[in-house]
C-alpha cells in the first residue's frame, strides 16, 4: 500500500500545525506531495514564500502571482540577467517550482490572438525550463458567442500541439479543467485530440465539482492523462458564477473522496492547495489557509476515510 509519510519536524520556522512530509520516504516510495499556489499569498515576494514552505510542511510552490504581480515574465527577478542567481537561491532554499501558472487561454475566435497566445506560452515554458520545473498551465477555456462547443474545442486543441511542439525538453504543457471544460468528460475530449505525448491535464477537483461532476466521475475521464492536481474547499453562493474558497471542510469539495480517486489511481504528482486569495481578498489570509489545509490533509492521511496507516 502507498502512504503519505509524515513526520513531526523542528520546521525552518515555526508555526502553528507545521506538518513534515519526509522527502527521502516520499521520494523511495512514490507518494503524492503538498504544494501550494502563490495565488493564495498574492502579496508575497520569493523570501516569504520560501519561509512559509518550509513552515508549514509543504514540498513545493506552484507558482501564479509574486508580490501582487500576475505577469510572472515581468518579475526581475526572472529577467535574463538575473534568473540564473534566482534558480541557484531557490536551490538553496530548497524550494522546487513544481508549475509555473500562465493566464493563457486558447479560446478566441481571432486566429491571430490564438497566435499571441501560443507565444505568450512558450515564454512561460521557457521561463519554468529556466527554474527547473517541468510544467506550465494552460486554461481552455469558455465558449464565445457566436462559436460551437466543437469550434472551440478545436482551436484549443490546435493551439496545445503548437505549444507543445515548440515547448522547451522536459517542460510539459498542463491543461487545467476549468471555465466550459471544467467537467473530466470534456478536457478528456480535449486530451483524446491532442494525442500529444507532453500535453497533460491539471485536474481541479472543486471546478469539476461545480460543474456537475462528482469527484468519482471526474476521476475516470482524467486518469489517463493526469499530471497535477488543483485542491481546495468552496461552495456555491447564490448570485456569483464561480464557487467561493472555504476552509477544509466547509464547503462542498470532499478531501476525502478526493484523496481515496488519487490512491486508485496511484498518483504520485502534486497535490497543489489553490487558495484563490488573489481573486477573493474577503477570505481567510495565507498564515490561516495554508496551515490550515495541511492539517486537514494530514487528519486524512493518519487514518480518516483513506484509511491510510501513517507509521
Amino acid at each position: 500500500m502507498e502512504m503519505f509519510v509524515y513526520r513531526e519536524s523542528v520546521p525552518v520556522a515555526t508555526a502553528p500545525g507545521s506538518v513534515f512530509l519526509d522527502p527521502q520516504r516520499s521520494s523511495l516510495r512514490h507518494e503524492m506531495k503538498l504544494a501550494f499556489s502563490t495565488l493564495g499569498c498574492p502579496d508575497w515576494e520569493l523570501e516569504e514564500i520560501a519561509h512559509a514552505v518550509h513552515a508549514y510542511g509543504y514540498q513545493a510552490v506552484e507558482l501564479r502571482v509574486i508580490g501582487g504581480d500576475l505577469d510572472l515574465l515581468k518579475r526581475p527577478e526572472f529577467q535574463s540577467g538575473a534568473i540564473d542567481a534566482t534558480r541557484r537561491w531557490l536551490a538553496d532554499q530548497s524550494l522546487p517550482i513544481c508549475c509555473v501558472d500562465t493566464s493563457c487561454t486558447f479560446d478566441s475566435r481571432d486566429a491571430d490572438e490564438r497566435s499571441k497566445q501560443i507565444d505568450v506560452a512558450l515564454k512561460h515554458a521557457e521561463l519554468a525550463a529556466a527554474l527547473g520545473a517541468s510544467l506550465i498551465r494552460i486554461f481552455p477555456d469558455k465558449i464565445q458567442t457566436g462559436a460551437t462547443r466543437a469550434e472551440t474545442r478545436d482551436n484549443i486543441v490546435a493551439c496545445l500541439r503548437a505549444v507543445a511542439q515548440r515547448a522547451p525538453e522536459g517542460v510539459r504543457i498542463g491543461l487545467e479543467t476549468h471555465g466550459d471544460f471544467a467537467y473530466g468528460r470534456a478536457a478528456g475530449k480535449i486530451m483524446k485530440l491532442v494525442d500529444h505525448r507532453n500535453v497533460v491535464l491539471i485536474w481541479d477537483v472543486a471546478n469539476s465539482v461545480a460543474a456537475g461532476d462528482t469527484i468519482q466521475e471526474a476521476a475516470a475521464e482524467v486518469a489517463p492523462y493526469l499530471a497535477h492536481v488543483h485542491l481546495r474547499d468552496a461552495r456555491a453562493v447564490e448570485g456569483l458564477e464561480h464557487w467561493l474558497p472555504v476552509l477544509a471542510g466547509q464547503g462542498s469539495v470532499s478531501f476525502d473522496d478526493a484523496i481515496d480517486v488519487l490512491r486508485g489511481l496511484k498518483y504520485d504528482g502534486y497535490i497543489s492547495f489553490e487558495w484563490e486569495k488573489y481573486w477573493h481578498p474577503e477570505i481567510e489570509e495565507p498564515e490561516i489557509a495554508l496551515p490550515d489545509f495541511v492539517k486537514a490533509m494530514k487528519a486524512i492521511l493518519q487514518g480518516g476515510a483513506s484509511g491510510v496507516a501513517v507509521p
